[in-house]
């Protein structure tokens, strides 16, 4: 290849980075709204308030301890302090109704703006996604956006509406605390401000360093992310091939790439906690030490060295109690710098701009200038080499060539798909770079190879082709214009003999119709939307004969008065074209009229002797026929409208009123609600996936425990050092201090070893939590049955999704919290036991304030599991719907759909935040009081204390360590619930997870049962008995009835009949997707129900209508899913007898060629040679060929035909095709038709038929044998 200059290097650049972003946005609050930042200025006020607020706690404790200190003394009588217990006690009462307030403003302010804003966000990162070229997608698998749109963004909103809040009220607690403290004593507040520079150093280092690992780790999950989607957008390969386990392995490496970085940036996190918890302690040993200091020089009193230290230590207490919540931040910091990153990336080809030309009329030639394409993602290979061709306006030009010659390349070019590197298009005498695109796009109609349907209607399908003029039609008119592209296309009469007609639901990607059906709605699309430019790009490849010819003609009227590019290997289908262009390797070898062509004797002619067209049948042949036929024709048309809903035998619809095999279980939705038992079911699951690190999670539980206890601790030390700041002489202060102060010190250095063993504990456990959950979960998933995939709520997107979401939500009760909280219990259960034991009488009345605090909080947190619940449902409707939308974006851009997608999803995400504010402004209230009401808690402990110290004779050192431990224990027991959000999510995750991992699917890929069976006894006989099926989501529709089929071993059979009769569901059926409604199916005489399934599919090989190809290089795919190790010199015979060596060795890479997702590197053609190769290395003794070599040319399909046929030796093959002369050379064919089989016989057998349906059917191909038997 010649190196490429600067011009085309740009080229490939640009498209594949994209261009230079204007004014991308810094932050995700740069995308908020002004009233989102009015909203938000107030509730960051209230947050400064609420925790301004709780430092005026030191205020008043300093007081009340000098007053306890005055009575101690004798300086303050009885009296006295009564009125100061009442005076300080009301103010409690104050700061109790301001916190609320102010939290209740901040909570509801930050929850409402928050869902606002992440609205906005993953409207924006939608909108930024789909405006993106096409480079950008071949890098990029839809998975990979599933779980930043579903996970990141929600660790993201995490982070707004909770971990913000926090860390606001935190820093206004810290430097409230501080002021108060310079205020109390200078002196004091300056010496302890030491710990302010450890505090922020450390917090610095504990922010810096997890946030580059954790966004590493986000990048690993993300590509791992599309591998599942991958896998579950191709389920039906996947379980045919079992590469179940291979699969999911893959998806581990991503796991393990992932756990390293997370658990760096875990211990990172784990430091930082230790630090900050251990600091605490060590302020309190330099405050009592140095202000006793100063109260024995004279400088300060009782009062102020209390109130400074109480309020340094709540500071420093603030910092390190909010760093699991500064985890979550880290986390969304993270996650939003990759997401805007992503938002700031510029398209090249962008259908939102408003910039370049609209034409008066596209229907004008189309000139193609010495143009060059290279794929940016492929810079080493040359695709389209200085072509120069001229489409008439208004004239049919089709393109022909072997598979991968760049035909399809020129579809792309002309959407603009992608850009040439060299050269120019025209449109007229316009490029069309400098056409603007939506206007573009507007002007053309594609059908691609594979048809790609929505998750909606068939009406809404439809109706998408008609882009912005729907809106100026009423509903009668939409409906007239549907139906009349519908009956254009062939396909009203089957929509209508639906059930539901129109609206009835196509499912994921269409699956719930056929390959011709799917094809029939995709050419109504582009028919509705009347446009200039028709491009067909094997438009009519999984059609019958009869559809095909029916929809040829529609398109050729259609085609009238259009410019139209057809790229097709059927040559019957282009033989009447204006022209026709042969290309090969990238550049023109010939073109002009069939007739022409076939004159010059040229490289067409040769495709066109290998179909046999060159012999056309009599004209008056196919009249006779037609005659004859008439009456029979309409009779076969009904038939063929009647394959969706054929009339059901009496034994096939008795078995479907009575079988229950055909019902699919569903992941049952767990019931709405919160109890005890949930949580603690929550907590099991979760301790079972940590069953493993069992003992680690419990030496991590103990230190928890012994970290919990320091506070009942440290409330005697406390006490000791109060009680010792009004002893006499000097002397004997001085000695009391400095011994307690040194137990603050080896408190300090003690805690912060079992903070750190602690923390790091949790922090690897939690990794290995979720690891291990997203793999068991893929794992769980790939297990289930074909049917479970066909239900709406486990769409694709739907499956990645909660895949991606579900095990991060776990966090919410992973170690860390679990660590935290067994803390906070221990500290409770402490207190009360150590208060209990020195002064009974308070510490039963502090008692009965902690189930106060902690029945707040309970409510909480139940209200926010059902909230949950509910954001968990419109987040993966939501995702499901994003997911979709990206891994279908040729259509979607090709359809101008753009606008109306964002319109869609902001919709499904408009109606989760009108539903959500009810549940905001509860949840909001309670937790606003579970906050406040340790304010009253401590006036109740200040006042009977002070009563007790008045009345009898309870001491300064009873109270304090009461105090201490029990107020703490209060105020922990609400902290408990302050995780109530992280919790609740945890709680509805470990429901939907642990009944995926508990649901059994009716047909157990994985199940070690039935007998086994081996490749070296297997004959490969095959009998169907009397079987009838009925789709368990579509019971009231026979499809298969009352069938019989006899197979011998290593006989070659073919099903022809109509799409959607049947065909495709006679394999479906052999590969055990389903099973039978009634009737069996044997292989060598056994039931295959009985048989163990591994053994029974390794057995069979499939070679699919639609290829499938995974991330990764070619050799990967080539040999997924073959247990024994492959040599080189079979892989080599494989891809040789497939044809598809020579394409891949050509390639720079060879073997180690990646694919990209999905194979979007590669052609239809190239994808289904692979396909074909792999099918071959597996060696099986059945072969099953769903339109095997439809996405061939003549040239590749006559070679690989040979070579099915020497794979079929010694084989028992079954083919479907709709190109009859694939099927010419099978021992037996069968022609189906409404489920049944109408014919059998071979080739020459059928054709001997006087008006044999299969007859009709090749002499419409024009393969009939000149001489008429």
């Amino acid at each position: 290849m010649e190196k490429l200059d600067g011009n085309q290097s740009k080229t490939l650049n640009d498209q594949l980075n994209g261009l230079s972003p204007n004014n991308p946005p810094k932050t995700v609050f740069h995308l908020a709204e002004r009233l989102d930042i009015v909203i938000l200025c107030f509730s960051c006020i209230a947050a400064i308030i609420a925790g301004g607020a709780n430092p005026l706690l030191a205020v008043l404790y300093g007081q009340l301890a000098g007053s306890f200190a005055g009575f101690q003394n004798g300086t303050l009588s009885g009296s006295e302090l009564n009125a100061n217990l009442s005076r300080f006690c009301l103010y409690f009462v104050y700061l109790a109704v301001g916190t609320f307030v102010a939290t209740y403003v901040s909570t509801v302010g930050f929850y409402y703006t928050g869902d606002r804003i992440t609205k906005t966000l993953r409207t924006t990162y939608l909108k930024t996604i789909i405006r993106q070229n096409m480079a950008f997608f071949d890098t990029l698998g839809s998975g990979e956006l599933t779980s930043r749109i579903t996970s990141d963004i929600s660790l993201i909103q995490e982070g707004i509406t909770g971990s913000l809040a926090m860390f606001l009220t935190a820093a206004a607690t810290f430097v409230s605390a501080f002021v108060i403290a310079y205020v109390a004593y200078w002196k004091l507040a300056l010496a302890l401000s030491s710990t302010l520079v450890v505090m922020f150093f450390t917090g610095g280092m504990g922010i810096a360093y997890p946030v580059k690992w954790t966004k590493e780790s986000r990048a690993m999950s993300g590509r791992g992310a599309t591998i599942v989607e991958e896998a579950i957008g191709s389920i039906r390969h996947v379980t045919a091939f079992g590469i179940q386990d291979n699969l999911v392995r893959r998806y581990d490496e991503y796991l393990q790439k992932a756990e390293k970085p997370a658990l760096k940036g875990g211990i990172g996190v784990a430091l930082a906690v230790s630090v900050m918890q251990a600091v605490p302690y060590l302020t309190y040993g330099l405050s009592f030490w140095f202000g006793s200091i100063l109260i024995v020089r004279g400088e300060t009193n009782t009062a102020s060295v209390t109130t400074a230290t109480l309020a340094i230590v709540i500071g420093a207490w603030t910092i390190g109690r909010v760093t699991p919540s500064a985890k979550a931040f880290l986390s969304s910091i993270s996650s939003a710098s990759v997401i805007l990153e992503s938002i700031s990336r510029k398209s090249t080809e962008d259908p939102f701009s408003e910039d370049g030309l609209r034409l008066t009329n596209g229907n004008q030639d189309i000139t193609f200038q010495n143009v060059q394409l290279i794929y940016p993602s492929r810079p080493e290979v040359t695709v389209l080499d200085d072509l120069n061709l001229v489409v008439p306006a208004a004239k049919t030009t089709a393109i022909v060539g072997a598979s991968g010659c760049g035909k399809s390349s020129i579809i792309g070019l002309l959407e603009r798909f992608y850009k040439p590197t060299r050269g120019s298009i025209l449109l007229g005498n316009s490029s069309i770079h400098t056409l603007n695109l939506r206007w573009l796009r507007s002007q053309i109609a594609l059908v691609s190879q594979e048809p790609m349907l929505f998750n909606a209607t068939i009406l809404e399908n439809i109706v998408y082709g008609l882009e912005d003029a729907v809106a100026s039609l009423t509903g009668n008119e939409l409906k007239a214009h549907v139906e009349d592209a519908a009956r254009t296309a062939n396909a009203h009469d089957f929509i209508s003999n639906l059930p539901d007609g129109y609206n009835t639901e196509v499912g994921e990607k269409g699956m719930q119709l056929s390959g011709g059906q799917r094809q029939r709605l995709c050419i109504a699309r582009a028919i509705i939307k009347n446009p200039s430019i028709l491009l067909l790009d094997e438009a009519t490849s999984a059609l019958d004969v009869e559809a095909e010819q029916q929809v040829q003609r529609a398109m050729s009227a259609a085609s009238k008065g259009r410019t139209t590019v057809v790229v097709a290997h059927r040559l019957s289908t282009i033989r009447n074209a204006d022209n026709i262009v042969v290309m090969s390797n990238g550049g023109i070898v010939e073109q002009g009229n069939h007739n022409d062509l076939i004159a010059k004797g040229g490289y067409y002619a040769e495709l066109v002797a290998k179909q046999q067209l060159s012999k056309v049948p009599p004209s008056n042949l196919v009249e006779e026929f037609i005659n004859e036929k008439q009456q029979d024709a309409d009779e076969v048309l009904e038939k063929q409208r009647l394959f969706e809903s054929p009339p059901p035998s009496v034994k096939a619809e008795e078995a479907r009123k009575q079988s229950p095999t055909t019902s699919i279980k569903p992941v049952e939705q767990p019931k709405s609600g919160f109890t005890w038992r949930t949580l603690f079911t929550a907590l099991k699951f979760i301790l079972h996936m940590n069953k493993p690190e069992a003992i680690l999670v419990v030496f991590a539980i103990l230190l928890a425990i012994v970290a919990g206890l320091a506070v009942p601790a440290q409330s005697i030390i406390f006490a000791k050092l109060l009680n010792a700041l009004s002893l006499t002489p000097a002397n004997v202060l001085r000695d009391t201090v400095n011994f307690w102060s040194s137990m603050y010190l080896a408190m300090g250095l003690s805690f912060f070893a079992v903070w750190l063993g602690q923390s790091v504990g949790f922090a690897y456990t939690t990794e290995r939590l979720v690891h291990r959950t997203r793999e068991q979960s893929f794992r769980a998933v790939l297990r289930q049955e074909v049917g479970f995939f066909d239900m709406e709520e486990n769409s694709t997107g739907a499956l990645t999704s909660l895949l991606s979401s579900a095990p991060a939500d776990l966090k919410g009760l992973d170690g860390t919290i679990i660590g935290v909280n067994v803390s906070f219990l221990s500290t409770i259960v402490g207190g009360i036991i150590l208060s209990v034991v020195i002064a009974w009488k308070l510490a039963l009345v502090c008692t009965a304030t902690i189930p106060v605090v902690a029945g707040f909080g309970w409510i909480r947190l139940a209200m926010l599991t059902l909230f949950a619940q509910k954001i968990k449902k419109s987040h993966a409707d939501s995702a499901a719907y994003a997911s979709e939308a990206a891994s279908t974006i040729r259509t979607v851009a090709s359809l101008n759909m753009e606008s109306r997608i964002l319109k869609r999803y902001d919709e499904i995400l408009s109606k989760h935040s009108k539903e959500s504010i009810r549940s905001i402004l509860s949840a909001s209230t309670l937790y606003a009081a579970s906050q406040s009401v340790t304010f009253l808690c401590a006036a109740l402990a200040f006042w009977y204390g002070g009563t007790l110290i008045a009345k009898e004779n309870y001491t300064v050192f009873q109270f304090f360590v009461c105090f201490a431990a029990l107020i703490s224990g209060a105020q922990r027991a609400g902290l408990i619930f302050s995780y109530a959000s992280g919790m609740s999510k945890a709680i509805s995750a470990s429901k939907d997870l642990k009944t995926l991992f508990n649901r059994q699917p009716s047909i157990d890929t994985w199940s070690a049962s039935g007998e086994n069976i081996s490749k070296a006894t297997f004959a490969g006989e095959i009998e169907f008995q009397n079987v009838s099926f009925s789709y368990p989501l579509r019971k009231d529709r026979v499809v298969i009835d009352d069938l019989n089929i006899t197979i011998k071993p290593g006989q070659n059979i073919a099903l022809v009949g109509p799409s959607g009769c049947g065909k495709s569901t006679v394999i479906a059926l052999l590969e055990r997707f389903y099973e039978p409604t009634s009737g069996q199916i044997l292989v060598d005489g056994k039931n295959i129900t009985g048989l163990n399934l591994t053994d029974y599919r390794n057995l069979l090989a499939l070679v699919g209508q639609e290829s499938t190809m995974y991330t990764g290089t070619i050799r990967e795919n080539l040999t997924l899913g073959l247990s024994d190790e492959v040599s080189e010199e079979t892989v080599l015979q494989a891809c040789k007898e497939a044809n598809i060596l020579d394409f891949i060795t050509s390639l720079p890479d060879g073997f180690l060629t990646q694919v990209g997702s999905k194979g979007v590197m590669l052609s239809g053609g190239q994808k289904q040679r692979l396909s074909i190769a792999r099918a071959i290395l597996r060696d099986a003794r059945i072969l099953l060929l769903d339109e095997a070599t439809a996405s061939l040319d003549s040239v590749s399909e006559e070679a690989v035909q040979a070579a099915l046929n020497r794979a079929s030796e010694k084989r028992t093959t079954i083919a479907i095709a709709h190109r009859l002369s694939t099927t010419r050379n099978s021992d037996v064919i069968f022609v189906m038709e409404g489920g049944r089989v109408v014919e059998i016989g071979n080739h020459s057998e059928l054709i001997g038929k006087f008006n044999g349906v299969y007859k009709g059917l090749v002499q419409k191909q024009n393969l009939a044998e000149e001489e008429e038997h």
